[in-house]
């Protein structure tokens, strides 16, 4: 607890994580909010699907083209013309009846206009504190944007229901814009300088450890989706949201206590362990919620460190100027993932079981580990470089 203690000593640090968080919010409302209001509008869950499928490959696009923007153009004018850009088609989606394509059109532009705060955080953190304790940054990143995903999908039910679902999308809308001003008005983020990156667009995925990241979130947030979808199948509506945030909830626990402990060459195997673990357990009693929670939260332990050791990885081994695109990749990578993890898990269900869903996170949570140990060596030399 030492190390975190040093973050927040850290002249800056404290006003840029904060702000980061506040600005990304809108994420952890935005599948509910949109779903729900969609649907409601179109009276289309299919419609309200190709929707968010469609926020969603817009996202995997301009994560790292809009990353790599940022040394071109600077933060402040690539974030914030993003933001308003993006929170304007949200504006359109919660105001304009329009015709289901121009709904689903709307929907691509916000994914494709994405403001990649979490790419410029990561790109900064760097220049705020020490590398002895650079892992622990990205272990508290990770474990703090665990709040998005707990308190996001709770607010969304509670004010459409008390409010409206278009209340919702215009919440999302008007917290995205002012979170990113607030974030590009720290003076450790709009004085930021990014070298212009000597590599072509796609060229950092040519260094393993961008790869080799991209590849593990792929795998590790893949498994994401089909707990998620496998505890939609198998509890009712009332309780699979309290289920879920079991493995969040887990996932801050895991970043408190187990986040700075990453010294050891097998600390990410071990991390990932938890998270196989987890999903295994499952299988004793698949459709028993309580039993399920306990699962979830023991598999939530290794998913902060896991993420918090991935970003330390690319901190460690790219220049300023090629940060902002890998950590872009590294977002297409779980996106990527999120999306195989449904599809695979929807499959499973149709074709096997509801229970079969869980079968997908076991297989992405070994894949993970697999991973892992095989390219042990080169993440072993990023962790000799921060010592």
């Amino acid at each position: 607890m030492s190390s975190y203690g040093a973050l927040f000593r850290s002249p800056g640090f404290a006003r840029v994580i904060t702000s980061q968080l506040f600005a990304r919010f809108p994420f952890g409302m935005m599948t509910l909010g949109f779903v729900m209001h969609i649907q409601q509008a179109q009276h289309s869950y299919a419609i309200a699907g190709l929707a968010l499928g469609a926020d969603t490959i817009g996202a995997a696009i301009s994560g790292p083209v809009l990353g790599r923007l940022l040394g071109k153009f600077g933060t402040t004018r690539v974030l914030v013309t993003a933001a308003s850009i993006g929170s304007t088609a949200m504006l359109g989606i919660a105001l304009i009846n329009a015709a289901p394509i121009f709904t689903i059109l709307l929907a691509l532009v916000v994914g494709l206009t994405s403001p990649p705060i979490q790419s410029a955080a990561r790109t900064v953190y760097p220049t705020l504190v020490s590398k002895k304790i650079l892992s622990s940054v990205y272990a508290l990143d990770a474990t703090s944007q665990e709040l998005i995903w707990v308190i996001g999908p709770v607010l969304a039910t509670v004010l459409a229901a008390q409010i409206s679902t278009s209340f919702v999308v215009i919440l999302m809308a008007v917290v995205q814009v002012l979170g990113t001003v607030w974030f590009c008005s720290n003076p450790e983020v709009h004085r930021m300088v990014y070298p212009k990156s000597s590599t072509r667009m796609g060229g950092v995925l040519a260094n393993k450890v961008v790869l080799i990241t991209a590849i593990l979130g792929l795998l590790l947030i893949g498994g994401f989706s089909g707990v998620e979808v496998g505890t939609v199948a198998v509890v009712s509506k009332n309780l699979s949201g309290l289920v879920i945030g079991a493995l969040s909830l887990g996932s801050i626990f895991g970043g408190i206590l187990l986040g700075n402990k990453t010294k050891s060459p097998w600390a990410l195997t071990r991390f990932l362990s938890l998270v196989f673990i987890g999903y295994a357990l499952i299988w004793l009693a698949p459709t028993n919620p309580i039993w399920l929670s306990i699962c979830l939260f023991i598999a939530g332990l290794g998913v902060a460190p896991s993420l918090g050791l991935l970003g330390s990885a690319i901190a460690m081994n790219l220049k300023a100027g090629d940060a902002a695109e890998a950590n872009g990749w590294a977002s297409t990578g779980q996106l990527m993932g999120y999306s195989a993890g449904a599809a695979l898990s929807g499959i499973a269900i149709d074709s096997v079981s509801h229970s079969a869903a869980f079968l997908v996170s076991i297989a992405f949570g070994a894949g993970a580990i697999l991973v892992a140990i095989m390219v042990k060596q080169i993440l072993e030399a990023n962790r000799k470089q921060e010592k």
